[in-house]
């Protein structure tokens, strides 16, 4: 299933949790713990925007909903780790 969800986020560029789950039908929780795996070797951006308009300005009903977007990234991005002495 790894990588069926790499295939759809490359086509799609980006897509919310909900549609990722909605698509492989499979609950959040079990989604977000697979999407983990792909943030872990930096293939994937999570990102969290809040309201439809990406604004939290407080106008509307909908600016304190928070959606969290998934984004495949073309080169990978692993956060480098140092040693302490």
């Amino acid at each position: 299933m790894l990588m069926d969800i790499k295939k759809l986020l490359i086509e799609r560029e980006q897509m919310t949790l909900t549609d990722l789950s909605r698509h492989f039908y499979v609950s959040e929780s079990v989604m977000s713990s697979m999407m983990d795996k792909w943030i872990n070797k930096g293939k994937v951006s999570k990102e969290e925007q809040s309201g439809l308009c990406g604004t939290s300005c407080g106008s509307c009903s909908e600016s304190s909903e928070v959606k969290v977007y998934y984004r495949w990234r073309k080169v990978a991005q692993k956060p480098i780790f140092t040693q302490q002495k």
